[in-house]
């Protein structure tokens, strides 16, 4: 994202290409692999940065520090403030206070360019909210990219003021050097990571070094040195030329390629961007001293090549706006925001980068203010975020649940509820939890129950622990979002526990987006709950986790072999825990919804916007599971439909004044202590049932 002397066509036809791959992939999905381009960024920006650095020192002996982070802040700061601010200014608008706090605390974070940090903290948080609902996601790369002007230079400065050897060879060695063991360093840590924990490498500026470093050793290396110019026949130059223009055509080959084989989500930089990086790197070595191609040189592709960094800046948050202003038209959606990105970008070029760019070449000392107004903007977004917040607080606080006077459902009164929510056209004024209220984690009172640590017997375990009754539940987070009506239903006369892990399906089934070692985890959570239950034999064990499943199982299986995946893994759950006795109670979980956090953010949206109906994928699961309790003597079946949706299949997002989901697929503590009577009734009647003994 910067520029050389001598102007590249090449180079910015790369920019294009990877512009347009990101900005697609987040629009539309396609190319599945299109997050790269950022990958192909961080290459050319290692390589323009290392280059210039040994071009000044050669030419002139010095390297001008306070002038280099000039250029770069008059380069990338403008355009970046005026998104951060512009976006800020329609979320505080626009946005409920609950939904608008976090944007701008996110916005303050890009500001200051630690932004990535922040997302990684987050993502790694199983029950946060994820980072690709915030508008400023993308920001994440161009705090990966600040980190790296600050590192980098430094690295290669330490050394250029102790080295006797004052000369240009002697400075382009330093510097491949350096690159070299940035390069290393980074690739070894971000192999480790991307196999440990995916979600938190994404973001790491350590493991994403490496690609700089392999674009600031191509940089580096590529600075002429104390060489003569070496005549050639014009012929032999021609050919020379083709080969050249050859590789320089593999490597846009290659980017494409890495858009297309690499995985949909969950990427990591090694192995999943090799590809690009490669690429990347045969476009720069190869098309030095190129004259312009083409293709390469079209208007249409240096329009969009030189406006990249703007589009980059303004397409997520066209995205989410669209997301969230049309959520029931996807292609539509998706067609706009690539449109409006663009076009935002190509005026963000004309109109604040192109005159910014000016103004820090005419301005003597535009650093030291330029610093002060980012780190303002930074101050005012996150004093203005925090306000929003306490707002939203104590906004919130005043929808606080009564338990005395809110007792649980009966059938009757819950059925009448569901009907009110599918009727209802606005929220309710006494709706609880709030819309406002920061519902990320487990419920209150059972946050153990968010991994459960099985050979602790006090872990996740409520009631009376002298009843000669237990109950016990086995479940992802949709069990331990359960867990407050199950201690509510059974409490006072059973003991209670939960056999719960976040992510985990406690049946054997492999869902996508998940390393080899969290599935070993996952793996071993199951086996110790099987034991669990062998040993202290429960006289019911309820079974639940999110229907959704079904379809992300590994390899995305057709409809008829998911759902053979899913009976077979219920059935041998079913099995694995008979010698304990107990009753199993495969218990339907609550339809995945749209998540709060979209559904319900603008000011003026109702419920409807977060209504859903039962999906086919549940429809299947829930049949898998009835099918279960009807071939095995121990297994039941207690179908929740009517508890969530009505009769045509219309599921709220309230049932009476209460909030049903906190997210997508996790229900909140207030609805889980409303349903714990139907509840109790539903399990009680699906285990001792005479007519009826296998499924309710």
């Amino acid at each position: 994202m910067s520029s050389t002397s001598r102007f590249r066509t090449d180079i910015n036809a790369l920019r294009a290409l990877a512009v347009l791959s990101v900005v697609s992939v987040h629009a539309t999905g396609l190319p599945p692999s299109g997050w790269i381009g950022v990958d192909a960024f961080f290459v050319v920006s290692g390589y323009l940065i290392a280059r210039s650095m040994v071009r000044e020192k050669s030419a002139s002996d010095r390297f001008a520090v306070l002038a280099f982070a000039a250029r770069r802040f008059w380069r990338l700061a403008p355009a970046a403030t005026t998104t951060i601010v512009v976006v800020s200014l329609v979320s505080l608008v626009a946005l409920r206070s609950g939904t608008s706090a976090p944007v701008l605390g996110d916005g303050a974070a890009a500001a200051l360019g630690v932004v990535n940090w922040v997302f990684l903290a987050r993502d790694t948080d199983y029950w946060g909210a994820s980072s690709s609902a915030s508008p400023f996601q993308h920001f994440w790369s161009l705090s990966v990219e600040l980190q790296f002007y600050l590192v980098f230079p430094a690295l290669v400065l330490a050394p250029w003021r102790v080295t006797r050897a004052r000369s240009p060879r002697r400075y382009r060695a330093v510097a491949v050097r350096v690159a070299v063991a940035l390069l290393t360093a980074s690739a070894i840590w971000a192999a480790v990571a991307g196999a440990v924990d995916p979600s938190a490498a994404y973001f790491d500026t350590g493991v994403r070094s490496w690609e700089f470093g392999a674009g600031a050793l191509l940089g580096a290396a590529s600075v002429p040195v104390g060489s003569r110019p070496v005549r050639a026949r014009p012929e032999r130059i021609r050919d020379r030329q083709r080969v050249r223009a050859g590789f320089v055509a593999a490597g846009f080959v290659a980017i494409t390629a890495a858009t297309v084989v690499g995985p949909p989500s969950g990427g990591v930089p090694i192995p999943d961007a090799l590809l690009a990086v490669a690429g990347t790197a045969l476009i720069l070595a190869a098309g030095r001293a190129l004259p312009p191609l083409p293709l390469l040189r079209s208007r249409p592709v240096q329009v969009i090549g030189d406006a990249s960094y703007s589009i980059y800046l303004w397409h997520y948050p066209v995205v989410i706006g669209c997301g969230v202003l049309l959520p029931g038209q996807r292609v539509v959606g998706a067609g706009i925001a690539i449109v409006v990105g663009v076009l935002l970008g190509l005026l963000s070029r004309r109109f604040v980068e192109l005159p910014a760019l000016r103004l820090g070449r005419s301005t003597r000392s535009p650093l030291p203010k330029g610093l002060l107004a980012a780190a303002s903007v930074a101050a005012v977004l996150a004093m203005v975020g925090s306000v929003t917040s306490a707002r939203s607080t104590v906004g919130s606080e005043g929808g606080g649940h009564d338990h005395a006077a809110a007792p649980p459902w009966n059938a009757a009164a819950l059925s009448a509820a569901v009907d009110a929510g599918v009727r209802a056209k606005s929220w309710p004024v006494d709706l609880t939890p709030g819309l406002d209220s920061d519902l990320a984690g487990p419920p209150e009172g059972f946050e153990a129950c968010a991994w459960t640590h099985v050979s602790d017997p006090g872990s996740c375990r409520f009631g009376d622990p002298r009843a000669e009754r237990s109950v016990t539940v086995i479940g992802s987070s949709v069990g331990a979002s359960l867990m407050p009506a199950v201690e509510l239903a059974f409490g006072t006369d059973a003991l209670v526990r939960g056999l719960t892990a976040n992510g985990c399906p406690m049946i054997g089934i492999t869902v996508e987006g998940k390393t080899p070692a969290a599935r070993a985890r996952c793996d071993a959570q199951r086996a110790a709950a099987v034991r669990e239950v062998n040993r202290s034999s429960p006289d019911v064990v309820i079974v639940t986790h999110a229907y959704d499943g079904l379809a992300q199982q590994v390899g995305r299986p057709s409809g008829r072999r998911a759902a053979e995946n899913w009976f077979r893994a219920a059935a041998d759950l079913a099995d694995a825990v008979r010698p304990s006795g107990a009753a199993v109670v495969f218990l339907a979980a609550v339809p995945q919804g749209p998540d709060r956090a979209r559904c319900a953010a603008l000011r003026w949206t109702g419920p409807d916007a977060c209504a859903t109906r039962l999906s086919e994928a549940y429809a299947l699961a829930a049949a898998v599971e009835r099918r279960v309790a009807e071939e095995r003597p121990n297994a039941h079946f207690v179908d929740t439909t009517g508890w969530y949706c009505d009769d045509a299949g219309v599921c709220p997002a309230t049932v009476g004044n209460v909030l049903v989901r906190e997210d997508g697929q996790h229900i909140t503590g207030d609805f889980a202590e409303r349903i714990s009577g139907v509840l109790r009734t539903a399990v009680d009647t699906a285990t001792t049932s005479a007519s009826s003994p296998r499924h309710d």
